[in-house]
């Protein structure tokens, strides 16, 4: 019975990590369920995103007969203030109020711009098009007024996206950004596809009085959300009445020390280039579909929902890919491979008039966007300096939405100048009539794809991530039937005198403790590195901190060398930059008899103190990267089994947990290769 309930729990651990790629982003200090609330303001902006891009530019072209010229570049206006993502991210990452918080009151101001905006923006538009009573206003007005509205949603939405992914970073370790990202844009999707369906029925009839209730609802639905989301997510950094720290660095001096990142310039190029390949497009799809195939405006309305939906599932594959170890930017490549075809149907099918083509492209254009969009946004939140996520964050941000904004407003401009240049009787390519207009764009499109191609080839990771093992089918997550030992690189331990200490195991409650750093580096220091190296080097581990000798100060001790000959000691450890993810199986000396696989990055920079009080800084890489992720986890009270989804985590705890009472779990030995496990 024992061990039909222990296979039982491992199929079970194994499904939401299988189905729902971002499962494994809870933490004991952390819960899906309030990461999910957060990713709330993702929907008021996917939401936005479907008003203007979709459901806006169809209505404003066809319905209210606006040229396709100033459709595109009111929708672009939004992303005038794209260009300051970076200085919201700058400010979100150094703002200091009484009550300690840094994102929320952006994401509180970002709301606020959103709500206005979409309050005065059905008015405007119905001025701008001269419908109803609004026919005699002069037309100045319904310019200014428009743009007003398009610019406040604009600024509104990028400070709320900026300030929340930033929030989310904040709360997350760094080896579950992928899986952030993942939820944060599934999220978004959703919020896309239900918020196309509404306006889609709300719309079917269509007539001004309508437009005014859909807009105005989405100005309410966007405030109760971003409200929902930030509502008690915050910590107080610092508490109120806490001396001022530091001063801050300024913008020009984060920005220097951002840029001067590992081809931090190429990868905003890469950003920019892709974006705009895919986002030409945005403004003429739907505009395409009702024109040309002579789709309805609901029809056309349900075409976003079917590229959101492509998105989903881009997003959902790309999570899962590089939760696994995948280079983000062999992601983004595949991503932009995968656009050509996609507008290659959307283009074959106006001479076919085919419709099943077109939707077909529609879907892959999501899917493409997505993983694209997911492989860039991971890599960014992985290689963002210490202390500057905000900031990373807005450049990427800053970059890819003004892409985008040019991308929309080049596409409806193109459009349009192709129309006149062609006229009625005009051909381009084999197109005659409105859809040589359409072409153009596309096929521009797939050139800007190729040269995205071109320059994201250097940033694929050439070498693959070392590992233990093909990972378990069933969750990775195995029980032995003796006790887990750290692993060696040479045989069993030498047999010298030693100041060997007792080492905690679960459920210690010292080993939940936050250690304190040090401040005085002296003889009761120096004896503390001693035992801890003899300790080591006596299970034949590989790592191991002073929590797990129940002293609470910020040490650990490593030794790679398989002989016990080079012990390297980090008195006050901080990783300063992070890259490169990959899986890898650890267990631990204090959760005996566990054994599972967990995403850990591979390249670090760190900073440190040794046994004197010196600083020094230094980068590591492949175990020796992983190994002191895995201590400094015991410096803040956590363990490896924290870092998996919820139904593994119990099951490794409950094991765990007989194990150390003396009595034997269920299960098969398990061999693993001794160097790729960490104490």
């Amino acid at each position: 019975m024992r061990q039909l309930r222990n296979r039982f729990g491992m199929s079970w651990s194994s499904l939401g990590p299988r189905f729902l790629p971002f499962a494994d982003v809870a933490t004991p200090d952390l819960s899906l369920g309030r990461l999910v609330r957060l990713s709330l303001f993702q929907v008021s902006v996917g939401m936005t995103l479907v008003l203007l891009v979709g459901t806006l530019n169809r209505v404003m072209i066809v319905e209210l007969d606006v040229p396709a010229a100033l459709v595109g570049v009111m929708i672009a206006l939004p992303l005038v203030f794209a260009p300051f993502r970076a200085l919201i991210g700058f400010s979100s990452d150094t703002h200091r109020c009484e009550l300690g918080w840094r994102r929320v009151p952006f994401i509180w101001r970002g709301t606020l711009l959103q709500f206005g905006g979409f309050a005065i923006m059905p008015f405007a538009l119905l001025v701008l098009a001269g419908k109803g009573q609004a026919a005699t206003a002069p037309m100045w007005i319904g310019h200014s007024a428009a743009a007003l509205a398009f610019l406040l949603v604009g600024a509104g939405s990028h400070t709320v996206q900026t300030a929340g992914l930033a929030l989310a970073t904040d709360l997350t370790p760094p080896e579950s950004h992928s899986k952030v990202v993942g939820l944060m844009y599934v999220m978004l999707l959703l919020g896309m596809i239900a918020s196309a369906l509404v306006f889609g029925a709300g719309l079917a009839d269509f007539s001004p009085g309508r437009l005014v209730q859909v807009i105005q609802g989405a100005a309410l639905a966007a405030l109760v959300l971003n409200s929902v989301a930030m509502w008690k997510q915050e910590t107080r950094r610092p508490p109120r009445g806490a001396p001022a720290p530091a001063p801050d660095p300024t913008f020009r001096e984060s920005w220097n020390r951002f840029t001067r990142g590992e081809q931090a310039v190429r990868r905003l190029v890469v950003v920019g280039l892709g974006t705009m390949a895919f986002g030409m497009s945005d403004v003429l799809l739907e505009p395409f579909g009702g024109q040309i195939l002579h789709l309805s405006v609901a029809a056309t309305t349900r075409l976003t929902a079917l590229l959101a939906l492509g998105g989903l599932l881009g997003f959902g594959f790309a999570s899962h890919v590089i939760g696994r170890g995948a280079d983000p930017y062999r992601v983004s490549h595949h991503g932009a491979l995968l656009g050509l075809p996609a507008f290659a149907l959307v283009i074959v099918a106006a001479p076919l008039g085919l419709t099943a083509l077109f939707l077909a492209g529609n879907f892959l254009i999501g899917f493409g966007g997505a993983l694209f969009g997911h492989g860039t946004l991971t890599a960014t939140m992985n290689r963002a300096p210490a202390r500057q996520a905000g900031l990373a964050l807005g450049a990427w941000g800053a970059v890819q939405a003004t892409a985008a904004g040019v991308a929309m407003a080049l596409g409806g401009t193109i459009r349009d100048l192709v129309d006149v240049a062609l006229g009625a009787t005009g051909t381009v390519w084999g197109f005659a009539g409105a859809a040589s207009g359409y072409v153009t764009v596309y096929a521009l499109e797939i050139g800007l794809l190729l040269v995205t191609l071109a320059a994201t080839f250097p940033l694929i990771r050439r070498r693959a991530v070392r590992r233990s093992r093909a990972p378990d089918p069933v969750g990775a997550l195995r029980f032995e039937e003796e006790p887990t030992t750290a692993g060696t690189a040479g045989g069993s331990a030498q047999e010298v005198p030693m100041a060997r200490r007792e080492i905690l195991e679960v459920p210690d409650a010292r080993l939940r403790r936050t250690a304190r750093p040090v401040t005085v580096f002296d003889r009761d220091l120096a004896r503390l590195a001693e035992d801890l190296i003899d300790t080591l080097h006596a299970t034949a581990g590989i790592g191991l901190s002073a929590p797990q000798l129940g002293d609470p100060r910020r040490v650990l001790v490593m030794d790679l060398s398989g002989d016990a000959s080079a012990p390297q000691l980090y008195v006050n450890p901080e990783i300063l930059a992070a890259s490169t993810y990959g899986l890898v199986e650890e267990s631990c000396l204090s959760v005996p008899g566990v054994v599972a696989n967990v995403v850990r990055a591979t390249e670090l920079r760190v900073r440190a103190r040794d046994g004197q009080g010196q600083a020094f800084e230094r980068d590591l890489s492949g175990m020796e990267a992983v190994c002191l992720q895995h201590e400094m986890d015991h410096l803040e009270g956590k363990l490896f089994v924290d870092r998996l989804s919820l139904p593994r985590r119990w099951l490794a705890r409950a094991a765990a947990a007989r194990r150390v009472s003396g009595r034997r779990v269920s299960g098969r030995r398990v061999a693993r290769e001794p160097a790729l496990t960490t104490p």
